[in-house]
Formats: structure tokens, sequence, C-alpha cells
């Protein structure tokens, strides 16, 4: 696999079962670099001069490797070949660091470190001199020691410092050879030590289920270039798997067995009566939990919202252990909270212009230990969190307020007046694991919790929030049903009001109240978004804007034919005419929001051609990956650069849907990777090119990544070749961003076309029906009611008995 001197990488070789034939020996080269000419960080390829000592002299070697310092001795393994233009080089295949012996030549290993300068590096070596490396392999917390240096710096350079030694150099290079990214290598060192090559070479499915980074495509890759069989029953299994976890990408808790049949069957394109005797495998050894399902087909989502459904006999669902666990452990702490004797707070008098609607809803809380409180923009919601929380101060309870984003958790700050934090934080996550400090074993405080956006609380985080919560505790859960629900797995608010519901309706001890708020206060100040939002869940055509009765306009509808002509309409409201108009900034108050990411009228070509009209002659940093193919996927950073975190950072405490702005850039950090410093709303993080990754531009946005935040100004595309997106809930949710303004631009039909579709996108979830049996088991005498609450294995596994002589496997969900 030759390369030219100017890094050209060879294509890569054809995947598929390792050749079995004996390799040759490979030659052995020692020597020292004279510089790096080539060095790709994502694929590691390297072009490298290595001064070796007598004849040979200068030699280049060329291969994949995690990258050598200049300077740096080398022990390289590999064979020689001859490039028809370049002449002899070394083909790499394995190559070795020497261990500094000098303090010289420790100071530039150091500043081949993230985080560390030259001045660092010298001042480290001054303090440790020829000991540094021994005590960065052994005690490495001792570098806290020297000046300026913190847990921070720490931690990258500990982290850095094992993918240089042996055995994760090791298994890079295997990595290497089998194709497959050589950075998987630390994370594998670190879950399976000393046996990490035997799980890799032995046991590469599991992989995917116990390593962080690795899905069933790179197991599978690394399987099938070890020569694993196609139709091995450990390939089976995990695809099973695979086919469960990407429904969860889908929003889905389960999957019917039909449908399960199917998405496996195309993963693996494995005959059917293979993948059913896997499925038995999986249920035969708890990983794979069926669940029987009410005849009435009650479940979550809009009625009559379709799915697939498996054919004759009763309806089941497949769940995953954790999501089954998860929907169990939900709903016993939820009940547990709910029947929970409690002492009602005293309301005292309420004020006058509260509706019936909210004078229930404010009564609830101060009675029942659970509360739910659902309704559109403008119908009074944030007004009964206020006065609840004014009855709660009355009665001396401490408040807890926190929302799934940050973004929502600042709104919630700002329209009550008290402090306010994410769940993420209200539960205290914690950096290393991203488990919360808050649980079952460890509480909240005693006092009321209120949860805004509840709408977005998918199934984990759900669990974690309602299990840390004990009989001391009542919960307000606040959100908008009619929304999208959350991006993670589960449909958590609605299945909770549809279970809770159904419950009041039969009567019976347990009260969970569900207020529903219809009334539109916002209205009587002319608010057409709020008008057009409330239309649009109607089902009504929407209302000309509020220009004609003496305010400002504030809701458009622009037609635009296609969708270069709406892009183009778009970028110039954004950068131009709104904030003109509007007196806003547009960076930071003007947002896209888009139905798909692909297309013209996708968020990729709005970030595009915006960051190319606000930064495009400002320094920039590329995230790893960023460029290839057609590139310009929201992945090329620059100064000033609105940007949003697409995944949880527990270390840096940013989450999922968190919007920033790029504060500061220094492409001269001492590795050249650069570093990148994002201002968070006031809280500033610091980004190493290796991580950017984590982070997308954001002056378009999809509508689902907007829920729980509002901008002033919001933009939507709307085509006709968004169809499979064109729904209401979807237009709805859009809409309900807008604080001051809201413009759909696009063709009319597309927008009718999604006001007429009703039909939220179904999700298999177990939710409202796990609720409802449990609940009925505890309270109409069917089962061991006095069982621990807190323990979902009691209700559904010891009460069987009680229940009639039902094995635990036979009760509905």
């Amino acid at each position: 696999m030759p390369i030219d001197d100017q890094g050209s990488e060879p294509p890569e070789r054809g995947r598929g079962p390792a050749r079995q034939q004996a390799r040759p020996q490979l030659d052995k080269v020692e020597g020292v670099v004279e510089r790096t000419v080539y060095h790709n960080v994502d694929s590691r390829w390297t072009v490298l001069r290595v001064h070796v000592e007598g004849e040979l002299g200068l030699v280049t070697m060329v291969g994949r490797t995690p990258g050598v310092e200049d300077g740096g001795e080398v022990v390289a393994r590999g064979r020689w070949t001859v490039h028809p233009t370049h002449g002899r080089q070394f083909q790499l295949e394995h190559i070795e660091l020497a261990r500094p012996t000098t303090t010289a030549q420790i100071v530039a290993r150091l500043k081949t470190y993230p985080g560390i300068r030259e001045v660092m590096a010298e001042r480290i070596v001054r303090r440790f001199g020829a000991d540094t490396l021994d005590i960065l392999d052994t005690d490495a917390d001792r570098l806290l020691e020297v000046s300026g240096l913190g847990q921070k710096t720490l931690d990258s350079i500990t982290a850095y410092h094992e993918t240089r030694q042996g055995p994760v150099a090791e298994l890079e290079n295997r990595l290497l050879e089998l194709e497959v990214s050589p950075r998987l290598g630390l994370s594998l060192h670190r879950r399976y030590g000393d046996q990490a090559m035997a799980m890799l070479v032995h046991h590469p499915y599991r992989l995917a289920r116990e390593v962080k980074g690795i899905g069933f495509q790179t197991a599978d890759r690394i399987a099938r270039a070890l020569g694993v069989d196609l139709d091995s029953d450990e390939r089976v299994d995990a695809g099973i798997v695979h086919a469960l976890e990407k429904a969860k990408n889908d929003g889905h808790c389960a999957l019917p067995p039909g449908s399960l049949l199917d998405q496996a069957r195309s993963i693996l394109s494995l005959p059917e009566a293979r993948i059913e005797a896997g499925i038995d495998r999986l249920i035969d050894a708890g990983d794979l939990i069926p669940r029987l399902r009410p005849e009435s087909g009650f479940h979550s989502g809009e009625k009559g919202s379709g799915g697939p459904k498996p054919a004759g006999g009763p309806d089941e669902l497949y769940f995953l252990e954790r999501f089954d666990e998860a929907e169990t452990n939900l709903v016993a702490a939820l009940l547990a909270l709910a029947s929970a004797p409690s002492e009602a707070w005293p309301v005292g008098e309420l004020p006058d212009h509260l509706s019936e609607g909210q004078r229930r809803a404010v009564e609830a809380v101060a009675r029942c230990g659970v509360t739910i409180l659902t309704g559109g923009p403008g119908t009074g919601k944030s007004t009964v969190v206020a006065n609840v929380l004014n009855v709660a101060k009355a009665a001396l309870v401490p408040i807890m307020l926190a929302a799934p984003t940050g973004r929502a958790a600042k709104r919630l700050e700002q329209t009550t007046g008290e402090a306010a934090r994410t769940v993420h934080r209200l539960l205290e996550v914690q950096g290393e694991t991203g488990e919360f400090k808050h649980c079952a074993n460890d509480p909240l405080p005693p006092g009321l919790v209120v949860i805004d956006e509840s709408s977005m609380l998918d199934l984990e985080l759900a669990e974690a929030l309602i299990t840390s919560l004990t009989a001391d505790n009542r919960l307000l859960l606040v959100g908008d049903a009619d929304q999208l629900p959350s991006v993670g797995p589960g449909n958590v608010l609605r299945d909770l009001i549809r279970a809770a519901e159904t419950l009041g309706e039969r009567g019976g001890e347990l009260e969970v109240p569900v207020v529903r708020l219809d009334r539109i206060f916002r209205q009587q100040e002319g608010s057409t978004i709020v008008l057009n939002a409330h239309h649009v869940l109607s089902g009504r055509p929407l209302a000309p804007d509020g220009a004609d009765r003496g305010k400002a306009g504030e809701f458009f509808v622009l037609r635009a034919p296609d969708a270069e002509r709406t892009h183009a309409k778009i970028v110039e409201m954004a950068a131009e005419r709104i904030p003109a108009a509007f007196g806003l900034d547009r960076i930071t108050e003007v947002q896209v929001l888009c139905p798909m990411h692909k297309g013209r009228a996708g968020t990729e070509a709005f970030n595009r051609a915006l960051q190319a009209r606000y930064t495009g002659d400002r320094e920039c940093l590329e995230a790893p990956g960023a460029g290839r193919g057609k590139g310009g996927d929201g992945r090329v950073f620059r100064l000033g650069d609105r940007v949003m975190q697409i995944r949880n950072d527990y270390d840096r405490g940013v989450f999922n849907g968190d919007i920033g702005v790029v504060l500061r850039m220094d492409q001269s950090a001492a590795n050249g990777a650069g570093t990148m410093t994002v201002d968070f709303e006031g809280s500033l993080s610091t980004y190493e090119r290796k991580d950017l990754g984590s982070l997308r531009l954001a002056y378009a946005i999809s509508i689902h990544k907007s829920q729980g935040s509002e901008f002033p100004a919001v933009l939507i595309p709307m085509l006709t070749e968004h169809h499979v997106m064109l729904r209401r809930n979807l237009l709805y949710t859009a809409m309900t961003r807008a604080r001051r303004l809201c413009v759909l631009v696009g063709d009319p039909r597309a927008i009718e076309r999604a006001i007429r579709r009703a039909d939220a996108a179904h999700r298999w979830t177990g939710l409202a029906e796990r609720t409802i049996a449990m609940a009925t088991l505890e309270w109409d005498g069917g089962g061991g009611a006095e069982a621990d609450l807190g323990m979902g294995e009691a209700l559904f596994g010891d009460a069987g008995e009680d229940a009639g002589e039902l094995d635990s496997e036979d009760l509905p969900l």
C-alpha cells in the first residue's frame, strides 16, 4: 500500500474473512523521527522521515499509527516495499516509541500531550526530573504538585499517557489491522484490562453491548475480519439486540414480534428460523423480556396511529431487559409516591383571575402526591406554577424546580423568579460515569419537585427522576402533551396522562389528577402565534397576522415554489431583514427550524449558508472527520459561530441540546490539535479538536432539537418534499418555539398537509398499560399489595401467587 510524500492514503482494503495463510516475518528498524510528513488523526495514516544509523540513513516509513513526536526514538516493525515513484519505503505494521532517557527528551515527549505546552512540560520535568514518566505510570496524581496544573489537565494527561503504553498500543495496532478506529483501544483496555485483546479476538460481539463507542456495525466488521461465521449464534443474538437498540433511536421502548423479526432479518440477512431461535435464546438468558398486552390495543400514541402489529394471538412486546426494568421501576416509584399518606397544604385565597382549571390544578398539588398539568401555549401553565409555589412557600415546603434542558430551566427560572436547574443537575449527575448521585438509595431531600417541559422526559431520565423521590416529596409534572415526544425512547408524559385518566374513570383510592388547560389567556393580547398554534392543533386554517389589529405582525406565511427559493428567502430574512426590522441579533436571536437535516431546505444547507454570511472570514477548527465526502456537515467551526451540543457531556456539565457561541479559538495548542471555548449562556466550556464531534452548527436546528426552547424569531421551511415529517404535532411544536415572530416559508400545500395529518408517529411503549396493571394489582385487591412498591420485581414476580396463580410472565403490562 504505497503512499506519496503528500500523504495520499491508499484505498481501504475490502472487508471480509481474514486470510488464513501464514504471514511473512517482519523486519525491524530502529531510528529517530526527523519529521512527520503527514498524519491523519482520524484514520491514523502517517508518513514519517526516520534517521537510521548506518547505511540506511533517512528512511520513509508509511502506515497507520497513533502518531509519534519529531525527535522521538522509535522501534518499527514492517516490510520493505518499493514505490514506483518514490522508491524504497518501510511499510509499517507496528511502531513503538522508545522511552526517553534525558530530561530534554522527556520535555519533548510531554509537549505532545494534550494540554501541555513547553513551559508546563519544563515545569513538570524540573519538579520530577528523570522520574517524570515513572511517576506518570504509577502515581500520576503527584503532577498536581506542579504549579498551574489542575485536575482537568491531569485527567487529560493520564488518559493520553495510557494510549502511549504497550497494551493500548498493541490494541490500537490490532484495530488498525482490522480497519477499525484505533481510538477504541483505550476504551477496550479500560473496560477489560489485560483481557482486552482476548475479548477483541474471541468475543467481538460482546463489545457492542459492553464498550461505549462500539456498536453492532463495528463489532460485525471486526468479527468478519476475524473470520467469524455469519450464521454464528453470537452474531444472531447481537443482531437482534441491535434491532431493538435501533428502535430506541426512533423512540420505541420495545417492538412487537413481527417488527423485531423484520428488523433483525434486514440487519443479519439470515432466515427467519435462525432469528426466532436467537429470540428464544435471549429470552432464556433474561436479556429479552416478552410482555403480553391487553386485547384493547391500548398503547402509547394517538388513537388510530397505526404501526405494525403482530398477526394472530395476543399482542406481545419484546423489551430489552433494561427498558422493561426501567418501566417497572418508574411505575412502582410513581404509585408509591401517589399512594403515600400526605397532609394537605392550606391553599387559602387564590387570585380571582384564575380559571376553574387553574384552581383545580393548584388544589390538586396541595392535596396529592403526584399531579400532571398539561396545556398549550398561552393557557396559563406558568400562572398555575407561580400559585403552586406560593402555596408551598406558605406551608414552609422546600421547592425544587427543574426542566430537561438548560434553556428550558432558564425559562422556568425567568417565569417563576426561583432558581431552576436541569434534571441532570437536580439529580447531581456524576461526570465520570454519567450516573446520578440522587437515586432510590440516596433520594432527593423532602419538598415539592416541579418539572417543566415534561414532554421532553424520556423513559430513562423519567425513571431516574421518579425513583429518586420518597413519600416526603410531591411531584408536579408540567408540559404540553400535544408537542413532539422526547428525543429519547418513550412517550412518558402522554402515557402517564392516559394511564392516570383511565384509572380516574375506573375510580378507586389511587388519585393522580390530570388537569388539562385549554383556555387561551394570551389571545386577548392579540398573539397570532398562540392563536395559530391552537388552530393547527384543532386542524383549522391559519389566521392572518396581527398587523390589522394595530400591532406589529408576528405570524407570516411566505410562498416559495421550490427548495432553492425557500432556501434563498430564509437566508436573506435570517441574515438581513428580520434583524433589521425587529432589532434582533442575527446570530443568537433568529433561529431556523427544519423538519429534516438533508436537502437545500435542511439544517446542513442552512448552516453552511449562514456561517458563510456571518463568520466565513474568521479562523476555524475542524472536527475529526469533517469535510469527508461533500463536507459542510456543520463540523467546521469559526470564531463567533452559534453551536449546539448533541450529546450529554457529564464532565463538562453540558447536555444534549444546549446552545452556545464560540468565544475563543486557539490553534497553537502544543500537540497541534487546537482548542475552542464555547459560551453556553454564561457557562464556559473548552473543547480540544478531538472533542468537537459532539458539537454542530446551530443557526439551523431540527424541530425535534428545539423542544424546550424559545427564540425571539423563528423561520420554518415547509415543503412537500418533507412529506415524511409533515405532521400536526411537528408544525405545532415548531410554531410554539417563537416568542415574537414566526415565519413559515415554502409551499402552502405542505402546511395544509401537516395540519390535516393528525396521526403522531407511533411509539411502542408499555408504560401506560403497565401503570394501569400495577395500580390495579395494588388497589383492586389483585396482588401482593404490601410488597415494597419501590421494588418493581415484587409487583411482577412475587405478587403472582396472590393474583390468582398467574405466572409473572403472563401478567399484562
